[in-house]
């Protein structure tokens, strides 16, 4: 039996309800001066407004569109409270189905209406609620309700006085009509609510309008944290005006809320109560408020980092992403956030060093390469002769890159050991060969954003020199290897960590020429330039840790083109003693933009982090001594500190203990 699934019917409206402090509905003055309106009048729906929704009571996620012309027939009025029949006809696809219901009906002063539905074949009794309108010169009811049992139908129309005698209303048919444009923007956004009678608690839960049609918007949502509500579903309905009956379904209870929207897509609220059969405001509030884009927050506030990691994590956060599965509790956090804080928790979501990994890695080995451009300056300063040389230096060294422009820097520290050996294969020429191994720890600079990178790197190189003249060299190297990288990072907006590991390999080529000029038998000078072509690939990785906020990284590549000029100073005091100082500057003709492209692994399209913008410049400066103990043993010592205008500061020293065999 119809009644026995669908209580028909519906209608309620609203433009601004006032929820009194206590909760209470208005009060139902007596007054007549509706009566003359309403007495002994025919009410139908008008075809913009025939359609309806129709729901199982197991879920809303999906409603069915329906056809619901609904008749009202209305007795005598007095003092706004009157009686009638109501008469509804539901196109269920090809069915026509139809129910009968008394009515009840008081309507107050200002024009809020109040109408209890009683099927005449007995059954629960539904409440409509509504106002009295003027639209298009016309007097209507305007009116919102959701009825049934197993099977639910939620309607709001303008309901239009007629004469049967002159008029026949349209017949029930699901009219996808667009008579509430001004709502359509509800579709595909997310909403903080609020709501102690769904969750039992004061915490906000977050839901989803999915859909919008004609006044009617339905989605998904999660109750906050620790509540024992669970998911929900939801479908409501709004009117021009803004009045609002928002219902959800939870485990199969339904509960029903009426209230005003108010706002558009930049700013928005919804108002609501929970209402008893009298249509009285129990005064159980919930309120509900529009999530403004994360993207949106960031630049408002002057921030450029992670926008697009911002804008695909809120689309992401409209799909079913936003109310099932592990990216729930971020997305709620975030949700809750702004300023700052919002801006520190999109970086937190970002490739760690904020994609400057690649071009940090090759920083960290400039160590390794400097071993060769050292031993080749010394084989220059001395000479070379005939036999085998074997030598061996530690790796240390610190880097330091500050933040720019709101882009987190880093930090880097690490230590290893490089072992070498060169033949003099002329009395013009010479060739060597160095293997290393190193390992460095990379954090990033802002404590906000905690994040690191741990690798251990395997270096081979070849060097070589050769004479022009007695006073011109050409030096060449060439270099490469691998790194193992552990990456970690935090995300403390959602209590979560993430990890990853992947290999990248490195590459360096370059060649100088140098020439020397003596000042004096104890001091002179050489200049240099250099030009040195280096290269980082890092391979994609996936990270796990934090549900669908981990990461899926792309592959990276950091290049640099350098042109270095150099001036040192070589001053031997003694014939066992040299003191050696230089200085130097460089340009990278590439100057690459850090940046390095990923997705979360909860979906969503792939973003684009961009990262530091750093200077092309590079100035450099170094002191060194070299002490010979014998023609087979000698020992060097030296510091280098490198710097750009884009606040990289690196430091590094080393000694090299060298025997000839």
């Amino acid at each position: 039996m119809l009644r026995s699934k669908v209580r028909v019917i519906a209608l309620c409206a609203m433009t601004g309800i006032v929820l009194a402090a206590g909760g209470a509905g208005p009060a139902k003055a007596q007054s007549s001066v509706w009566d003359s309106t309403i007495s002994n009048t025919n009410w139908y729906v008008p075809t913009a407004q025939l359609l309806a929704y129709l729901s199982p009571k197991t879920g809303f996620s999906n409603p069915v569109p329906i056809g619901d012309q609904t008749l009202w027939t209305l007795g005598t009025a007095t003092n706004g409270a009157f009686t009638g029949t109501s008469v509804a006809q539901l196109r269920i696809g090809p069915a026509l189905l139809t129910d009968t219901s008394t009515i009840q009906g008081f309507v107050t002063t200002s024009g809020q209406i109040t109408m209890l539905f009683t099927p005449t074949g007995g059954g629960t009794a539904t409440v409509g609620l509504g106002y009295m309108r003027n639209v298009n010169g016309v007097t209507s009811m305007e009116m919102q309700m959701i009825t049934g049992d197993s099977l639910l139908v939620t309607h709001w129309a303008y309901m239009l006085p007629y004469d049967p005698a002159t008029f026949t209303p349209p017949p029930s048919a699901p009219v996808p009509a667009n008579s509430v444009p001004q709502w359509a923007w509800t579709a595909g956004t997310p909403w903080r609510i609020v709501s102690p009678t769904l969750f039992g608690t004061q915490a906000p839960g977050r839901f989803v309008i999915t859909n919008y049609q004609n006044g009617y918007f339905w989605g998904a949502g999660v109750a906050p944290t620790g509540s024992t509500a669970g998911g929900f579903t939801l479908l409501g309905s709004v009117t021009p005006e803004g009045s609002v009956l928002f219902n959800t379904l939870s485990r199969g209870s339904l509960t029903s809320l009426y209230g005003a929207m108010s706002g558009n897509a930049s700013n928005a609220q919804m108002l609501t109560s929970t209402y008893d059969l009298a249509g009285s405001m129990t005064g159980d509030l919930a309120t509900m408020s529009l999530i403004q884009p994360y993207g949106a927050a960031l630049r408002s506030a002057g921030g450029r980092v992670g926008l697009e990691a911002a804008d695909v994590l809120y689309r992401l956060s409209m799909t079913s992403a936003g109310w099932t599965g592990s990216m729930v509790s971020g997305f709620a956090a975030l949700d809750n956030l702004s300023g700052p804080s919002l801006s520190n928790a999109v970086k937190q979501t970002l490739p760690v060093l904020t994609g400057a990994a690649s071009q940090a890695t090759y920083v960290s080995q400039q160590a390794f390469r400097q071993t060769m451009t050292n031993r080749l300056d010394d084989v220059r300063s001395t000479g070379w002769a005939a036999g085998r040389n074997v030598w061996m230096q530690p790796l240390g060294g610190t880097a330091q890159q500050t933040g720019r422009d709101g882009v987190p820097g880093y930090s880097a520290a690490g230590a290893g050991l490089a072992l070498g050996a060169d033949v003099a294969v002329s009395s013009r020429a010479i060739i060597g060969g160095v293997l290393g191994y190193s390992h460095h720890t990379i954090s990033g600079s802002d404590d906000a954003v905690p994040n690191r990178l741990g690798l251990a790197s395997y270096q081979l190189g070849l060097y070589g020199a050769y004479a022009v003249t007695s006073d011109v060299t050409f030096d060449y190297q060439l270099d490469g290897g691998s790194s193992d990288n552990g990456e970690s990072r935090s995300l403390n907006f959602m209590g979560a960590s993430v990890g990853g590991s992947y290999r990248s390999y490195n590459g360096h080529a370059g060649a100088g020429i140098k020439t020397r000029i003596p000042l004096r038998d104890d001091l002179a000078l050489v200049p240099a330039l250099r030009l040195d072509y280096g290269t980082v690939r890092s391979g994609s990785y996936r990270e796990g840790g934090a549900g669908g906020f981990s990461l899926n990284v792309d592959p990276q590549v950091y290049q640099e083109l350098v042109t270095t000029a150099q001036l040192k100073a070589v001053y031997a005091p003694t014939t066992q003693v040299r003191l050696i100082s230089d200085v130097s500057v460089g340009y990278n003709a590439l100057n690459q933009a850090l940046q390095i492209g990923a997705a979360f692994s909860g979906g969503g399209d792939g973003f684009v982090t961009r990262g530091l913008s750093l200077s092309p410049w590079v100035y450099s400066a170094g002191l060194g001594l070299v002490a010979a103990g014998n023609d087979r043993l000698d020992l060097s010592v030296r510091y280098g500190i490198n710097a750009t205008p884009s606040g990289l500061v690196q430091q590094s020293g080393h000694a090299v203990l060298k025997i000839r065999l």
